[in-house]
């Protein structure tokens, strides 16, 4: 079976934006430990910072996924682009 390069990009696109929300959502969480938590004290909840990983994650999908709409707006005449 024949991978097709659109298949390959979705991919590759998948892994990055998982590595993007999971190191988004390390990154802040550990640098408010590092700021803001003291030694002693409850944890902090991380419910706001996954979700701030999975916002982050879903923008970055946004921005790189126009890019892979740009060959089928193109293939199909600008259909789309007539609709909006």
């Amino acid at each position: 079976m024949k991978w097709d390069k659109k298949w390959n990009d979705g991919i590759i696109l998948a892994l990055e934006t998982a590595f993007i929300s999971w190191f988004t959502y390390a990154f802040l969480y550990q640098n408010y430990l590092l700021y803001k938590w003291h030694r002693g004290s409850p944890l902090p909840s991380k419910i706001p910072f996954v979700l701030a990983g999975i916002f982050v994650g879903l923008a970055f999908l946004a921005w790189k996924g126009r890019n892979l709409l740009k060959p089928l707006r193109e293939n199909n005449g600008g259909a789309l682009d007539e609709r909006s």
